[in-house]
């Protein structure tokens, strides 16, 4: 799940007051005298981290604590005077350079940006796709791919989904097969060596008795896309019957995958029911109020994402568990 917490280290008096200003961009945002423990634990809980030192402060801080560009907070390093704006870390997927940038517009500073697809004004496909809400699926395959862009080679995509208004970039050229292809951009699993792009274009619904436990709940939620041969990384959110909101099982499942849950009144299910002709389950009725709970569910949740959504896999029963897969309509 994204973190949104703003830290603001500073060491200084000077830099203590240039915090106060960059603080008014960010409400809520925390405005911290730097020590290496309070930095290590606000990585964990911050989006963004803007630091008010030396760069090889921050870097020596920040060097044990780093996994993942997808994962690390972006962080931006300025100098007391407020002269420069360095985004240091995460630059594209965590928005340091864009973080940089507003930061530097606001106090009058210079923006400094060393990612080379900025610098050579290329196409950055990570950005590109987290603008897109497409999750990257291999890193390895995408540092191969920007350094092809920046070469200026053509890059092959397949996708199944309408592209919009602006079009694809002019460093893509649209292929008709996934073998053929350096990108496929789809929610199903397909047999390619290309990089996939995977869309939040799925909502997962999710019934379960009491007291099923997280592992049975994951087992099912794998095995039934395995057997649907979709993937698992275009599930945007699940959804579930209200009564489940304190359903341990279910919440640990959500948390630990990272996935938003979403709840719905027996009513509204109901209704979802009758709008989308979905059959009722006496059991279900008998034990929620409900007359079923995983489609419904599933389909009440995608048609927040979008009005054109179809149940594409019916509810399926896997011991303690039912679930229902809705997809969304997705546009480039």
């Amino acid at each position: 799940m994204p973190k949104s917490q703003t830290s603001i280290f500073y060491i200084t008096g000077n830099g203590r007051k240039l915090a106060g200003r960059i603080a008014g961009l960010y409400p809520g945002a925390e405005v911290l005298k730097f020590n290496s423990g309070i930095f290590a634990e606000r990585w964990e809980a911050s989006g963004n981290i803007i630091c008010i030192m030396a760069a090889g402060i921050v870097v020596r801080a920040a060097a044990p604590l780093l996994k993942h560009k997808a994962t690390d907070p972006a962080v931006v390093v300025l100098d007391e005077n407020g002269s420069y704006a360095i985004s240091l870390l995460s630059g594209h997927i965590g928005g340091a350079n864009e973080l940089a940038r507003r930061i530097a517009g606001h106090i009058g500073a210079q923006a400094v940006i060393t990612t080379a697809s900025d610098v050579q004004g290329r196409l950055s496909t990570d950005l590109w796709a987290m603008e897109r809400n497409l999750h990257v699926e291999d890193f390895g395959k995408l540092r191969k791919i920007s350094a092809g862009i920046l070469r200026g080679e053509a890059i092959r995509v397949n996708t199944e989904y309408p592209v919009g208004t602006g079009g694809l970039p002019r460093e893509f050229v649209p292929v008709d097969s996934p073998e053929e292809a350096d990108i496929v951009i789809s929610h199903r699993l397909i047999d390619s060596r290309a990089l996939f792009l995977r869309p939040g274009n799925l909502v997962a619904g999710i019934g379960c008795n009491r007291g099923t436990p997280e592992s049975e709940i994951r087992e099912a939620f794998e095995g039934v896309f395995l057997e649907e041969g979709l993937s698992v990384r275009s599930v945007k959110r699940i959804a579930s019957i209200d009564l489940k909101k304190d359903e341990k099982g279910l919440l640990d499942f959500a948390r630990n995958s990272g996935l938003d849950i979403e709840f719905f009144s027996s009513g509204d299910l109901n209704n979802a029911a009758l709008k989308y002709n979905i059959a009722e389950s006496a059991s279900v009725r008998s034990a929620t109020g409900a007359a079923a709970v995983a489609e419904p569910a599933a389909l009440l949740s995608a048609a927040k994402l979008s009005d054109n959504c179809t149940l594409i896999t019916p509810k399926r029963k896997r011991g303690n568990v039912t679930l229902a897969i809705a997809q969304a309509e997705f546009t480039l």
